[in-house]
């Protein structure tokens, strides 16, 4: 037993499998702390550059409001009022109020801005909310006396009373603008943008830097311009604003030396706004110096190396070269035939066998090879037989029905002393029986298909009259596809029978159009439409394919199911049907195939 198939798989797993991966799990443990704090590093630094992406373009909307709404007119007219010392209280009035108006739509048309307020250095403002008002305590504000005194453009987190009243408690980021008049360039006040701090802050919260580490959006001299918090022990990126402000790059990485080890600074500019993206975390939290383990993964490796040319040799004489080949025969098997896996060259042909487990399975593999051969030959020619017989059988089912209908026609034109007509049916009826008397294929291009039905529709017009209407729509370049013969006929002729039977006008539409990579051909009616248990019921007999109901169906529903059966039969699984009802309220019958010129 020492030599069969189990116990040598049992001792080639344990060799290969089983002391390799504890070895492995006991090295990458230990080296897992390397791997881990690189990939943190480079997915936080993606992130931080799609943030900073997101911030840059919040500052660039905010600043394309200010312009808009500074150089807007109605805003002109407001500020040249406003300097205007015989402004009357019913123009202010009417000037705050159609100001209000165009900051509000500004506002609509701008998800990212909260409010916009016009501050007069006077001690009023007109904002976005329901009344203007004057309240002089802004003028005392840190972000209005930096921004006169510094020029300071965007104010970090604060509470704002002047936006509407359920945004008074969420806290906003600003841009500040001069109030100007354009035409003379006299300061009025201050315009202010306002950004919720929230739609800044909530993705930055998501960021994660380590265990230790933070992200924080800080301004020039290292405050937070949202409601963050920076520790004491994560702030060594301020002693090199400097030099990243120096830094002409829009974004990089630092290592900093202090108390308690180095850390690493990542860094992105924020464009417009004077701000800086910061993410710091210690170093050794990331990278650990594990000299000794490579060391080690290098001899475990080569000893692993060993071992395992080791076993591959011992192996292969006894089973692996047998299984390889024996794996090779079921390829070529698959892909050419199981004659050419067991016969002449082929790979059992040159396989030795073993005396042992493998031998029985390749013997038994090789026997059932030829068997299958031949029997799934015999099997697919007799499939083909049947398949053949199964289609002409349709195909002959049809032929007849018509004939029988139009021959009737012709009775009835006769009984009327109608020869004008009779003379038109018969020859239409001649052309007619000669398309479809050709046998030498079950394709047809679509354009011949088309004039068999005009042909059709022509003896049908004789016999009803005014009450037919037929219309043919064609796109344009698909004259030569091919198509299955006599599928469009039952289908008209249905449509028409269905149509008269309303009583009033029979309005028949045929369509050939492009659907992706399939041929779409569209028959709809004016008539009463399919019951939605019919429909139903023709969708089951499409998705069995039993051709035997429909050639056992006599006069029940025979030129539909005939249809839906020849093209199922032809195309398989590439055909497709859409029973429904037309926009004019009667039934609608899409058939969807294969697209494709002879």
């Amino acid at each position: 037993m020492l030599y069969s198939l189990r116990s040598r798989l049992t001792l080639t797993f344990v060799v290969l499998l089983v002391v390799p991966f504890m070895i492995l799990v006991a090295v990458v443990t230990q080296i897992s702390n390397s791997v881990i704090g690189r990939s943190i590093e480079e997915s936080t630094s993606q992130t931080m550059d799609q943030y900073a992406s997101l911030v840059t373009t919040l500052t660039t909307q905010a600043e394309d409001v200010a312009n808009q709404v500074l150089s807007n007119e109605i805003t002109q007219q407001w500020i040249s009022a406003r300097m205007d010392a015989q402004l009357s209280t019913e123009r202010s009035l009417s000037l705050d109020a159609e100001l209000r108006k165009y900051l509000s739509s500004i506002a609509l048309n701008h998800s990212s801005i909260s409010s916009i307020t016009l501050f007069n250095k006077n001690g009023t403002a007109v904002g976005i909310r329901d009344q203007s008002f004057r309240d002089p305590s802004f003028l005392q504000t840190v972000w209005y006396r930096d921004f006169l005194r510094q020029g300071t453009r965007w104010v970090p987190a604060h509470l704002d009373p002047y936006q509407p009243a359920y945004l008074t408690e969420e806290g906003v980021n600003s841009l500040l603008f001069n109030l100007v008049q354009l035409s003379s360039f006299r300061k009025l006040g201050v315009l202010k943008v306002n950004v919720l701090t929230s739609s800044i802050q909530d993705p930055l919260d998501k960021i994660k830097f380590g265990e230790q580490g933070g992200v924080y959006l800080v301004d020039g001299d290292g405050e937070p311009v949202l409601r963050q918090q920076v520790p004491a022990d994560m702030s060594f990126f301020k002693r090199a604003l400097p030099a990243i402000e120096a830094d002409k790059r829009a974004g990089g990485k630092l290592t900093l030396a202090g108390e308690g080890g180095q850390h690493i600074v990542l860094y992105r500019k924020i464009k417009n706004a004077d701000w800086v993206l910061v993410g710091e975390v210690p170093k050794y939290e990331l990278f650990q110096k594990m000299s000794w383990v490579r060391h080690t993964m290098l001899w475990v490796g080569a000893l692993l190396l060993v071992a395992t040319i080791g076993a591959a040799f011992g192996l292969s004489s006894g089973i692996a070269r047998p299984l390889s080949r024996l794996a090779g025969a079921m390829r070529s098997a698959e892909r050419s035939g199981f004659k050419t896996a067991t016969g002449g060259d082929g790979p059992m042909e040159r396989l030795p066998v073993p005396s042992n487990e493998v031998g029985y399975v390749t013997q038994v593999f090789s026997s059932m090879m030829g068997k299958l051969g031949e029997l799934i030959e015999t099997e697919f020619r007799a499939n083909l037989r049947r398949q053949d017989a199964e289609y002409k059988a349709l195909l002959m089912q049809i032929n007849p029905h018509f004939l029988y209908n139009t021959l009737e026609a012709i009775g009835s034109l006769s009984a009327q002393e109608r020869s004008d007509d009779v003379i038109d049916v018969t020859e239409w009826l001649g052309q007619m029986m000669r398309y479809s008397l050709r046998a030498d294929s079950d394709l047809v291009a679509l354009k011949e298909e088309l004039r068999y039905i005009r042909h059709y529709v022509s003896i049908m017009s004789v016999r009803f009259g005014d009450r037919l209407r037929v219309s043919i729509e064609e796109e344009e370049g698909l004259g030569e596809q091919q198509i299955v013969k006599f599928i469009l006929q039952p289908l008209v002729e249905n449509a028409i029978k269905f149509g008269a039977e309303s009583g009033g006008e029979a309005v028949v539409t045929v369509r050939a159009g492009r659907r992706g990579r399939r041929l779409a051909i569209e028959v709809a009616d004016n008539g009463p439409g399919i019951p939605p248990d019919v429909a139903e019921e023709l969708a089951r007999g499409m998705a069995r394919s039993d051709l035997a109901d429909v050639l056992s169906a006599g006069g029940s529903s025979i030129g539909l199911r005939n249809v839906l059966a020849r093209c199922g039969l032809y195309y398989g699984k590439a055909f497709d049907a859409e029973i429904g009802r037309s926009p004019g309220g009667g039934a609608s019958i899409k058939l969807l195939i294969p697209a494709k010129e002879e």
